[in-house]
């Protein structure tokens, strides 16, 4: 499941960056950082932008999916006493592994990444 959530973070920062450094001039960053320079130069080609958000797209659907049923609850678990209702609220719904998922492996990694 960790793995799951560092993979989305990967991911969600890489989109963050290939999205924000097209009107940056790549010249700014050929030296200082060269496999960004190698990855944008082949990204910011034509239509390829476009294609690697879609298929971007599909791979986070695919990651959040493998993550939720990594984290879901075993049968009859109890957590922290707390009452039946918002155990089904946050755990039979899957509510809980959404919030964790979202908070540490997505707005995270998009907001350092912009």
């Amino acid at each position: 499941m960790w793995a799951g959530i560092l993979w989305m973070s990967m991911v969600e920062g890489g989109q963050c960056s290939m999205v924000g450094l097209p009107p940056i001039n790549r010249d700014l960053y050929k030296d200082s950082h060269p496999i960004t320079h190698q990855i944008t130069s082949l990204g910011h080609k034509g239509d390829n932008l476009d294609r690697y958000l879609m298929g971007r797209q599909f791979m986070v659907i695919f990651i959040n999916f493998t993550i939720g049923l990594c984290g879901a609850p075993v049968a009859d678990a109890e957590v922290l006493g707390l009452p039946g209702w918002v155990q089904s609220i946050f755990l039979g719904s899957g509510i809980a592994m959404v919030l964790t998922n979202v908070n540490i492996g997505q707005l995270t990694a998009q907001c350092n990444a912009s």
